[in-house]
């Protein structure tokens, strides 16, 4: 009964030791599946607003702003995508209701400096916030292939916003 005993203990511990060393076993921490799900939305956003400037936008600027945005937001987020996919984090289909209801009100703005102005405001702002997500998730997460998504994200929102703040002084100044 004693060999029974330790044989069952070994393989209990075996199998605990298997089980944890196995990083498709790990559940994802609260922070990492929330900054994949907020930046995965943010991404939908930029794509749609971006679409939006590239096609509404008065100035040359504008429109290649938002041509910029689509593009690069439609490759971080295939990255995004297949990370969450490893880590077994279910995203949603499209934006936040907040960032739909800024979507709708973009499309309605009358195209011309009204709109451009609208859509650079709004989009520093989304900038911002996903940078702030971004650094966030690199102080507080904790899988490494979620926060190297955070170091390159904060790359990128650093050099939106920059670009942004010029087109912005441009299309104030006209």
């Amino acid at each position: 009964m004693n060999r029974s005993r330790g044989l069952f203990v070994l393989l209990a511990a075996a199998a605990l030791a298997v089980g944890l060393a196995s990083p498709a076993a790990a559940v994802p921490s609260p922070q990492d599946a929330s900054f994949l799900i907020g930046i995965h939305q943010a991404n939908l956003y930029e794509i749609a607003a971006g679409a939006l400037a590239a096609q509404k936008g008065a100035s040359d600027e504008v429109r290649r702003l938002g041509q910029m945005m689509v593009d690069d937001h439609t490759k971080f987020d295939a990255a995004v995508v297949a990370v969450a996919d490893q880590v077994k984090v279910t995203l949603p289909k499209q934006p936040a209701q907040e960032q739909l209801d800024s979507l709708k009100e973009l499309a309605a703005a009358p195209a011309g400096g009204t709109f451009d102005q609208m859509w650079i405001t709004r989009d520093i702002q989304t900038q911002g916030d996903s940078l702030q997500a971004a650094r966030t998730e690199l102080n507080y997460g904790f899988d490494p292939r979620v926060k190297e998504l955070a170091r390159q994200a904060d790359d990128m929102f650093i050099t939106h916003t920059t670009e942004l703040n010029r087109a912005d002084a441009q299309v104030r100044t006209g």
